[in-house]
């Protein structure tokens, strides 16, 4: 951006401190902002339209940058989206995305690179959830949590075990089940909320496999 539309951005935006649990956008509600995660982790849901029934696509931290499909097609969120832990999040205003981009060419390439690499992965995610089975689901949700989310083989989360079935799409018993067969295995070590993969090589077969 230049000086100008970054003074300009900086204007109207503003920051806001939610505590773990709240909610920051919702499926279906109106697309006013962008947000850009500052401090913190935020889980995003895809939901049915009776909100019964989500998938978990993928935990955002800082410094990113959080839109919607909406942007620019129907100003409506598609994705909703809640504090894991306590977070600051950076409302910005649609308005100064659109000027900034129909001024700023380099800019408007850079955020369409942007917004497209995550529907990539959110693609390759779902993909994975349709065609893997049970183990390779939770696979791949520990992985994604170790080398992406924490970038550590021992992490602490605050995610909950229900949380651990929406990011592999099934039910919370299935999900402990797995869990429970790879500790059980020597696969992992877990306790509450501290994971550790003691075999990750055996994880990463489980996950290609499927």
């Amino acid at each position: 951006m230049t000086d100008e539309q970054l003074s300009r951005v900086n204007k109207h935006r503003h920051e806001v401190l939610f505590k773990p649990g709240e909610t920051i956008f919702k499926s279906g509600g109106p697309l006013t902002h962008m947000i850009c995660i500052t401090k913190g982790k935020v889980k995003v849901y895809l939901e049915d339209s009776n909100m019964d029934k989500r998938i978990l696509i993928a935990i955002i931290k800082p410094v990113e940058l959080i839109g919607g499909p909406g942007f620019l097609v129907d100003n409506r969120h598609y994705i909703t989206v809640t504090a894991l832990e306590e977070t600051v999040a950076c409302f910005i205003r649609v308005e100064d995305f659109k000027e900034v981009m129909q001024t700023n060419a380099e800019f408007s390439i850079e955020l369409v690179k942007y917004l497209n690499e995550r529907i990539i992965l959110h693609y390759e995610k779902i993909l994975n959830l349709t065609h893997k089975q049970t183990h390779g689901k939770i696979a791949d949700t520990l992985l994604y949590l170790s080398e992406v989310v924490y970038k550590n083989d021992s992490f602490e989360t605050q995610l909950s075990r229900q949380d651990f079935a929406d990011m592999s799409a099934m039910t919370k018993e299935s999900a402990i089940r797995v869990l429970k067969e790879f500790i059980e295995e020597g696969i992992i070590k877990c306790d509450l909320s501290n994971f550790k993969i003691l075999n990750k090589e055996k994880l990463q077969k489980i996950s290609k496999s499927g």
